[in-house]
């Protein structure tokens, strides 16, 4: 140890904050979760996990094994405007890139996930944080509604792709899984999926044929 009590950094240094923080996210959440817990736990000083790690987020995302910061996925898939293919890109290529076995990160992510409500939970506040709270205009409650059908369409493919590896979409190049679902990326964030009021006998109003009400992709 320091002489101030702490632990200097050491090859093994990453590693042990890495299970301090696996710990700290899986009790109190991410929301909750700091920096200096972590360190507390991992017997260093809050600068050593800053130094590995930079942020918080940068942090949880080591510790569940994601490709990227979703944040910077999202912010990289409208830069020049929201556009359902290119987020779609974007999100399947963060699994795929440099990876050498392409989605076994969603795998590992997804198994973590199913296996333990505490990291479900931090998982849900870290996308709360980085991305859906990223979303401006609409309403809480309607860029909420538009964050969820977004994620859905999303991580269905993600799971359709990679985990239940359904032909033809686990083989196809990732530009047409884009074009294919990008359209239904669109309708969500132009609103389409909002729910409406509609009379009776109308289309997917009660007595209606549900016409109109189908989903692509």
């Amino acid at each position: 140890m320091s002489p101030a009590g702490r632990r200097p950094g050491t090859s093994r240094t990453r590693e042990a904050i890495l299970d301090a923080a696996r710990a700290e996210f899986a009790a109190a959440g991410y929301a909750a979760a700091s920096i200096r817990a972590v360190a507390r736990r991992a017997g260093v000083d809050p600068a050593l996990v800053y130094h590995y790690f930079t942020s918080k987020a940068g942090l949880f995302v080591a510790c569940v094994g994601m490709p990227a910061d979703p944040r910077a996925v999202q912010q990289a898939a409208v830069r020049q405007g929201p556009d359902g293919a290119r987020i779609v890109e974007r999100f399947l290529a963060q699994w795929e890139e440099g990876q050498a076995e392409p989605g076994r990160s969603f795998i590992t992510l997804t198994q973590a996930v199913s296996a333990s409500p505490e990291v479900a939970r931090a998982v849900r506040e870290f996308l709360t944080e980085r991305v859906w709270a990223n979303r401006a205009g609409g309403g809480e409650e309607a860029s909420m509604r538009t964050a969820a059908l977004v994620s859905s369409q999303l991580l269905g493919l993600a799971w359709t792709r990679y985990v239940v590896r359904m032909e033809p979409l686990a083989s196809m190049p990732r530009a047409d899984v884009a074009a294919l679902a990008g359209p239904t990326i669109d309708r969500y964030i132009q609103g389409s999926g909002s729910a409406r009021s509609q009379a009776p006998g109308t289309a997917g109003g009660p007595g209606g044929t549900g016409q109109g009400a189908v989903v692509d992709g």
